[in-house]
């Protein structure tokens, strides 16, 4: 390691670490590009149905908050095909005001026939006295979008929460959710709800307070995208390539820097080198693995 005479990419360390520097990267790389390692995902999408969605006009008319909230549910299911998603996402969609209803039945990867359920479902002219669209329950609204998913084995479960209003939500149910390792995620259209942005911090949901324009545009991109992402196993290569770079740092730190620039004695720079390289290996992953929210091979959620 001292031996000025020799090239440093001859020494086995020099090369074993760099070709697992070049190994990390390529991984990343094809991860990032061809989107290997997405997660199988269960999404419970749970609608606002509520008078307030669509005014004193006609049930899911034009340009209601309600019928937005349908546009934008319908664009999420244009997305999600194989076209797109090696693994298209599994959905069920829920209507609710004070009574929480299926719109579809079950939970289905078939994007066209869950739209075709969806748009049979609000044709029917009792929907609103069976949600009791005169008010709204959030509490029951997560309880059932949780009760379904908790049924969904291997697969990710997500509930997609869309209102316009602000209601309490029960601490317990809340936990439960947690429990069951189902995300709550919402969007209040035109306003804030503490209650629902707690429920999103604590089971690691996303929390958006939004005008109803960006609707369609929050399902197809944010929501989409955040659901299907392989981030974790980026950020694993990535790591791992950090760690392999560090040491194949060993050699020019000691003999370049330390020795060459510092004047260290070289069994000290040998020493403080090689510390360096053992000190990222176990601090890297107590730093940038749980940004990612764990180590994809333990969970890919």
């Amino acid at each position: 390691m001292n031996n000025p005479r020799r090239p440093l990419w001859l020494y086995p360390l020099f090369q074993i670490t760099f070709t697992i520097l070049g190994a990390c990267l390529v991984a990343a790389l094809l991860f990032g590009l061809l989107g290997f390692g997405r997660p199988p995902v269960a999404v419970a999408i749970a609608l606002d149905l509520s008078s307030s969605t669509y005014g004193a006009g006609i049930f899911n008319a034009a340009g209601t908050i309600m019928a937005q909230e349908v546009q934008a549910v319908e664009a999420y299911l244009e997305k999600n095909s194989p076209d797109i998603l090696r693994q298209p996402n599994q959905v069920q969609v829920f209507g609710f005001g004070g009574v929480v209803k299926p719109l579809t039945n079950g939970f289905n990867s078939d994007s066209q026939q869950v739209k075709a359920e969806l748009t049979q479902a609000l044709r029917n002219p009792n929907l609103p006295e069976q949600i009791v669209a005169s008010t709204t329950n959030l509490d029951l609204a997560i309880e059932e979008g949780t009760h379904a998913l908790r049924n969904i084995q291997g697969r990710c479960r997500e509930l997609l929460l869309v209102t316009d209003g602000e209601a309490p939500v029960n601490p317990g149910i809340i936990a439960d959710a947690a429990l069951s390792r189902v995300k709550i995620n919402s969007v209040v259209i035109g306003g804030e709800a503490p209650a629902l942005a707690t429920a999103a911090l604590a089971t690691g949901g996303v929390y958006l307070s939004e005008d109803v324009d960006n609707l369609e545009l929050l399902f197809t991109n944010r929501f989409l995208s955040r659901f299907n992402s392989n981030i974790r196993w980026i950020i694993f290569w990535l790591g791992c390539a950090w760690i392999a770079w560090m040491w194949m740092l060993i050699m020019p730190i000691d003999r370049w820097i330390l020795q060459g620039i510092m004047q260290k004695h070289w069994t000290i720079s040998g020493k403080l080198a090689l510390g360096n390289a053992l000190f990222w290996t176990f601090a890297t992953p107590g730093i940038i693995w749980p940004l990612a929210g764990g180590i994809p091979f333990r969970s890919q959620c």
